[in-house]
């Protein structure tokens, strides 16, 4: 008999309406066990961790489950993990874990599940996404591919998968699979990491106001290929100087940032002062891949060759 981790984070799937109408988490791991009468709870441990909504997980509290993980497959006391997880946040916390643990997963599985309808629901998701996770986890299907995420009768690549609808039980779609190289953890990551959204009329005074509230890390998130706002220019250039590095995306859902433009707030113009290419992250992806890349090395130049290795 398979031997698995379960670790209850909350979210919608442990979910039920409350007195004063809203939907909050209500149910424990064991309580989510229960729900899925064709699993065998004897060779399931369940343990609950940050029981709460995922939208009020920030980089530590996602940390905490993404070393857990890691820890439950270090020790060899299970043949898989499957954790719980809001799906606000989760594509978040699965490349976290992807990035801390998803090297291990030759020895155990990693696997994510979420739901979109609570628990309460006469068709709630929960208790099939959990089935089809748990036997995700137990086979040698769900080994040897990182962090998996299994919903709505799917499985996505913790790197690949995003939200795409704020509703539809078909939520989560992947997107430009290729192959790409897991860089070097440490096991600090920093945590103070902002995002800005670059557009048309932004105060440019926004980066020295982060930069003085002590970020260590920044995520641009331009248009296109990469390009944003020229007014953000000089404030870039200055958080780069003091050693914070800057890393820039595109909010275009497909597709790779680029230094093709010049000018003020082009791609190539970028590039040229020492901002990072975030290649085809989103801007909450790179947010916690630059976290992890700042805890290895904080200079700028080594978070620039983290992210070159990693593609």
């Amino acid at each position: 008999m398979s031997r698995l981790l379960l670790l209850a984070t909350g979210g919608t799937i442990a979910s039920k309406v409350q007195p004063d109408g809203g939907v909050a988490v209500a149910l424990t791991g064991a309580e989510l066990l229960a729900t899925v009468p064709e699993l065998d709870p004897s060779g399931i441990e369940a343990v609950d961790i940050g029981h709460g909504p995922s939208w009020n997980f920030d980089l530590d509290a996602m940390q905490t489950i993404a070393t857990r993980v890691r820890d439950a497959i270090v020790d060899g006391f299970v043949d898989g993990v499957v954790v719980t997880h809001g799906t606000d946040t989760v594509e978040e916390t699965l490349w976290l874990t992807d990035l801390v643990a998803g090297h291990l997963s030759d020895r155990g599985a990693i696997v994510f599940t979420a739901a979109m309808r609570n628990a309460g629901q006469a068709d709630a998701d929960g208790p099939a996404n959990l089935r089809d996770a748990c036997v995700l986890a137990a086979s040698r299907d769900g080994h040897s591919r990182g962090a998996l995420l299994c919903v709505n009768g799917e499985v996505h690549e913790a790197r690949w998968v995003t939200k795409t609808d704020a509703q539809s039980l078909d939520t989560f779609r992947s997107f430009g699979q290729r192959p790409w190289t897991r860089p070097p953890t440490g096991t600090h990551i920093e945590s103070r990491i902002a995002i800005i959204r670059s557009y048309g009329g932004i105060d440019g005074d926004i980066v020295q106001w982060h930069l003085d509230r002590g970020i260590r890390g920044l995520v641009i998130e331009g248009g296109g290929a990469g390009n944003v706002a020229g007014v953000l220019v000089p404030s870039l250039e200055r958080a780069i100087a003091q050693g914070v590095p800057v890393v820039v995306v595109t909010r275009c859902l497909t597709g790779e940032v680029a230094p093709i433009y010049g000018g003020p707030g082009g791609g190539h113009t970028l590039e040229s002062i020492g901002v990072i290419g975030g290649s085809d992250l989103n801007a909450s992806k790179a947010r916690v891949a630059l976290a992890v890349a700042i805890g290895v090395d904080p200079a700028v130049d080594a978070v620039r060759a983290w992210f070159k290795e990693l593609g």
